[in-house]
């Protein structure tokens, strides 16, 4: 909860009559980083709407109300006092000077005492004001304000509700009315009614909160954001006596007619309406045209998850000129990329997506609703830009274009940014029209080839440009950079996944990498992120060379030297995974080549024991290793000599082969060294193959090899204690390779499935299909009595449990 926003809503007419904890915390998703996103949110000119941005994840976009109040009212003050006052002075002198020290000015001025006043009142420009010209009516003013004050502030404490004295806010209302009906300014009348109106509706005389806005505030012409708070009091007053429908037309009026304490009456028009109520039956209190497309905006405002272009329709349609409607434009757009355009590129392959993505069954289900959604909006927002009346007709221009673009209706989008460019666009709105035919140029590009990586590289250039310049918002403890975001998943998702599909693995790399750069800083050279990951992840010997050859090549188009050089990914890295990728392959020699190439020595470290025999899977280190160490280099070139010796000493061919499987098993996932191979494990992977996988993900996740050189040693033999040992490693690789049911395999309504399957899978997984074998050609082996001991599996099976 962020604390100054709350302060600021609880003072308001709705919190005295409801809970002030509305504002909900958000899950662990980051609220302003979960789908992708290239249309930046901040486009409407429309100033006070931050907290009405688009985020399907938070109740408000931002939980700070937009203008101060006492901002607003301290310039009315100095305005009020003339030239010589300073804003800063006035706030100083309504909102941090004590009474005391206000009453002892006032008793000087009016009675000419001696009193000592602080220099610091002194040196006041507003203090000066009130000794000049001896305006008491002011001073006086100022007094009763603070004697108000305690009865209608609230409280840091918001599990507990506020005490108040109704006895002496009673006497405060009389004497309120008494000095509004002797003020002589219109400037103070409406400062009393204010006063008056809200002490009514603070203890409970909710009738007269009504009655005092009619009687006193409604009269009272002076222009001042008192007006709109006075509304808002009106509407706390109407809601609390059960006049809610009228309530919410109040809140919609006060919303519109100023940004002061826009979440409070946004707050108050939520709590008023009733979703399952026809918006007519709101909308009849309205006035005119104006109102009601006003109302309707706070709607469609309130409305995080539904389509609301048939409520932009109708808003256009009563007030085209409404600064709203810049608003529930960008909404509708950044919509459809979180339920539409997100759902869809996840499904390309390649790539990396930054943030935590999840897809449930109702945005499968909504895909296609969406995609309908999108192109009437885009038909509909650029008629509406050819409309002179229309506000920020650029902006509409661009949100049609984009709105085509996430369609991949690119003819289209092409035509609306040629549109754009004769409007006069704002800086911003030019700015978002090169981001979107960014887009859609590389969209329509079957092949990216070296011609078209140098057309390329100006606007990757200067949107780097754009994503360094911008300032970040802060947001709590959120930090948003749009334009970083821009880049990084236009090079992640979007070029990278160009790369992919022509099967360009290394370049594909270098924009994750290049994404990688600047989400974490672009001064500093950085030893881990995505960039890194996917080339050890995903890259094999042959894809990894061809990438280290772009690195050492003199031949580099402008592009490819910019990858490089903005890039998490380096030399180094890519040399030291070759080795690791050889290694995977179980080619030995190129795997000594590239490890004796690595620089860092360090990395190739390993201190757990690579050939150790165990029948329990341990990847932790034993306790007899604590000074073990080893590294891959010195692993790579035993196995070589083991493989060699094979054919230059068969008579102990057995052995070679038992210890060259020994290490393969303990490459894999279930292996004591499995850092041989691999950068991070997880705990909660193993017991099956993933979908998709590669060729090592298959000898990592299956023990295939493994299981194919403990055969060879067991038929390389003729000790029937070792063929023993031997066919229950086998046995051990084989139940690796039984699919354990994964969640994301069955959906919510599958879980009878899934618990069916997994069932299956347990007795599948006791079943080793090398036990029979193992029972009957080696029972009376010392070594079958050591696994029967070692093994609940294997008893299991023999008692035919």
């Amino acid at each position: 909860m962020n604390w100054k926003a709350f302060i600021t809503v609880c003072v308001s007419a709705f919190f005295v009559s409801f809970p002030q904890n509305i504002i909900g915390c958000g899950g662990g998703d980051d609220p302003y980083d979960y789908y992708t996103s290239f249309f930046h949110q901040n486009l409407p000119d429309a100033a006070g709407y931050k907290p009405f941005y688009y985020t399907g994840i938070n109740f408000l976009f931002d939980e700070t109300e937009p203008t101060d109040v006492s901002d607003v009212l301290a310039d009315e003050w100095a305005n009020y006092c003339g030239n010589g006052v300073k804003n800063d002075d006035a706030k100083r002198f309504v909102n941090k000077f004590s009474r005391d020290v206000i009453a002892t000015l006032y008793n000087k001025i009016e009675k000419n005492t001696k009193n000592i006043i602080p220099d610091s009142v002194l040196k006041n420009s507003m203090s000066n004001y009130f000794i000049k010209t001896k305006d008491l009516e002011g001073l006086g003013y100022i007094l009763y304000a603070r004697q108000v004050e305690p009865f209608v502030v609230g409280s840091y404490d918001y599990w507990e509700p506020i005490e108040r004295d109704s006895v002496k806010m009673a006497k405060l209302i009389k004497n309120g009315t008494q000095l509004y009906n002797a003020s002589k300014k219109t400037f103070f009348k409406l400062k009393y009614a204010y006063q008056i109106q809200r002490l009514a509706l603070y203890s409970g005389r909710n009738e007269d909160a009504i009655k005092f806005y009619d009687d006193y505030v409604s009269v009272t012409k002076s222009e001042s954001v008192l007006q709109q708070l006075c509304i808002a009091l009106k509407a706390g007053g109407l809601f609390r006596t059960g006049r809610q429908k009228e309530a919410a037309y109040f809140y919609s009026k006060a919303f519109s007619g100023s940004t002061v304490k826009r979440i409070s009456n946004y707050l108050g028009f939520k709590w008023s309406i009733n979703s399952e109520d026809n918006r007519n039956d709101y909308l009849s209190f309205c006035k005119n045209d104006k109102e009601k497309a006003d109302m309707l905006a706070l709607f469609a405002m309130s409305s995080s998850y539904d389509d609301e272009l048939k409520t932009i329709q109708t808003i256009y349609t009563l007030n085209p000129a409404s600064t709203a409607l810049e608003v529930l434009v960008v909404r509708e757009i950044n919509k459809l990329e979180d339920k539409y355009f997100t759902p869809n590129i996840q499904l390309e392959k390649g790539g990396k997506t930054f943030y935590y993505y999840y897809t449930s069954d109702e945005t499968k289900i909504n895909v296609d609703k969406k995609g309908t959604e999108a192109i009437l909006l885009s038909k509909f927002l650029h008629e509406a830009a050819q409309n002179p009346k229309v506000k920020n007709r650029g902006l509409f221009e661009a949100a049609a274009a984009h709105a085509a673009y996430i369609t991949k209706e690119y003819a289209n989008a092409k035509e609306y940014l040629s549109a754009a460019q004769k409007l006069n666009c704002t800086e911003k709105v030019k700015d978002q029209l090169a981001l979107t035919n960014l887009l859609v140029t590389i969209s329509e590009k079957q092949t990216i080839d070296a011609a078209f990586e140098e057309q390329l590289l100006p606007s990757i250039e200067w949107l780097a440009k754009k994503a360094k310049a911008e300032k970040p918002i802060q947001i709590d403890y959120y930090e948003l950079g749009q334009w970083k975001k821009f880049y990084r998943d236009l090079m992640c998702e979007i070029l990278a996944r160009k790369y992919h599909a022509q099967n360009d693995l290394g370049k594909e790399a270098l924009c994750i990498g290049a994404a990688d750069r600047m989400t974490y800083g672009n001064d500093q050279v950085i030893n881990y992120g995505n960039g890194i990951d996917f080339v050890r992840g995903s890259l094999n010997s042959t894809e990894a060379e061809k990438l280290f050859t772009l690195f050492i090549s003199s031949k580099q188009n402008a592009f490819e030297k910019y990858l490089l050089s903005h890039n998490s990914i380096k030399k180094e890295t890519v040399v030291d995974h070759l080795g690791t990728a050889y290694l995977r392959e179980y080619d030995y020699t190129n795997a000594i080549a590239w490890y004796k190439k690595c620089t860092d020595k360090e990395s190739l470290k390993i201190t757990t024991d690579p050939f150790i025999d165990l029948l329990y899977d341990q990847e932790e280190a034993l306790a007899h290793e604590a000074k073990f160490s080893t590294t891959k280099l010195a692993f790579a070139e035993e196995m070589l000599r083991l493989t060699k010796l094979i054919s230059t000493d068969k008579k102990n061919a057995a052995k070679y082969y038992y210890k060259i499987a020994t290490g393969m098993y303990n490459m894999t996932y279930y292996g004591h060294a499995w850092k041989l191979v691999e950068y991070n494990r997880s705990g909660s992977d193993g017991y099956y193959i993933p979908k998709d996988a590669n060729a090592f993900e298959k000898q990592y996740y299956g023990c295939f090899a493994a299981e194919e050189n403990f055969k060879k040693a067991l038929n390389a033999s003729s000790d029937k204690n070792f063929k023993a040992r031997c066919l229950f490693m086998m046995a051990k690789c084989s139940q690796k390779q039984e699919h354990q049911p994964q969640y994301e395999e069955y959906g919510y309504n599958d879980w009878d499935k899934m618990d069916t399957a997994r069932k299956e899978y347990e007795i599948s997984f006791k079943r080793n299909r090398y036990f029979p074998q193992f029972v009957k050609d080696y029972k009376g082996t010392a070594f079958y009595a050591e696994a029967f001991n070692s093994c609940s599996y294997l008893r299991d099976f023999v008692g035919k449990k």
